[in-house]
């Protein structure tokens, strides 16, 4: 009985052992097959070196320009509203003296008219704007004339220091009226009339007060159909497609910088816009822009950096 006991005691440790060896070699197993999976996944996905070589190759192309931290405050594309004031010099303004603005009357715009054509009119001699708006302005208005042969659109509001509202001490603000015979008031999208706001963006110009963005003002003028902004093609073009307000805009830009900046196209032109944030600990910030001869515009947000615009 004792040799019996003993022989079973033996091929029970056997067992235990061999329980043990195998829970051992499936553990390596599964170990070996995790680690050729994650190398698998691993492989698959694009080397981090590229994308730096592309950010690196970027980065050559466009070498640093240093710029005042003040001109946040100048361009085509700075937000004022009641929470960000214009800072343009008002009496640099009156004396042409400004780099922010260089007023143009309409007037002038008009006299310089050919064959006698008046294609639209000004409610005054003294109603202006900024030059670059004034022009992009006279052929919008120009090309409507020509599209519609209506031209009883008249300009009744542009450059003011006390405008309706806040964006009028641009000089990239205008407010649009329509002056027939029987009935005069201020521009609506209605008819024909449609026309200027549905191509207002092919002139550089967006509703500045659209329906639906509600959210985005403090106060909204009664007549906020006929209150246009210059703010340049690109962007224009941009705000249009994507139904945005500039205060939208101004937000959405910051997600772009010249690594990976905001490609817009317009008809057969492409251009690219991107963000630089000002640099709060000096002077002066920092701006990328590009090396060889391609022509680029600078403007500032007016709150807390640069928005840089290339141009095909």
């Amino acid at each position: 009985m004792a040799n019996k006991k003993r022989n079973y005691t033996v091929r029970y440790d056997r067992i235990i052992g061999a329980l043990i060896a195998l829970i051992f070699i499936s553990l390596v197993i599964a170990g070996l097959v995790s680690y050729t999976k994650q190398k698998k996944t691993k492989s698959d996905q694009p080397p981090l070196s590229i994308n730096s070589a592309q950010n690196e190759e970027t980065l050559r192309n466009y070498p640093s320009i240093s710029i005042e931290n003040t001109k946040i405050h100048s361009g085509n594309l700075i937000l004022v509203n009641d929470t960000y004031p214009c800072l343009f010099d008002t009496k640099a303004i009156e004396a042409g003296t400004s780099s922010d603005v260089t007023l143009t009357t309409i007037k002038s715009l008009l006299d310089s008219k050919k064959n006698g054509i008046t294609p639209y009119t000004a409610s005054d001699w003294v109603v202006s704007l900024d030059r670059v708006a004034a022009r992009a302005m006279d052929q919008w208005l120009e090309t409507f004339y020509h599209e519609t042969g209506l031209n009883q659109i008249r300009m009744i509001r542009g450059y003011q220091t006390d405008g309706i509202t806040p964006d009028f001490r641009t000089g990239r603000t205008l407010m649009l009226g329509i002056f027939e015979k029987t009935d005069s008031h201020t521009y609506h999208p209605d008819g024909e009339y449609a026309w200027i706001a549905e191509h207002a963006a092919d002139y550089g110009f967006i509703t500045r007060y659209p329906e639906g963005k509600e959210s985005y003002f403090n106060t909204i003028p009664e007549s906020r159909d006929a209150i246009f902004r210059y703010v340049g093609l690109p962007a224009a073009a941009y705000i249009q497609k994507y139904h945005l307000c500039l205060e939208e805009f101004i937000e959405q830009i910051k997600d772009y910088h010249v690594e990976n900046m905001l490609t817009i196209t317009n008809g057969s032109k492409t251009y690219g816009m991107y963000y630089t944030q000002a640099n709060s600990s000096g002077e002066k910030t920092e701006i990328q822009i590009p090396s060889d001869d391609a022509v680029y515009d600078i403007s500032g947000n007016n709150i807390d950096g640069f928005i840089i615009t290339i141009y095909e």
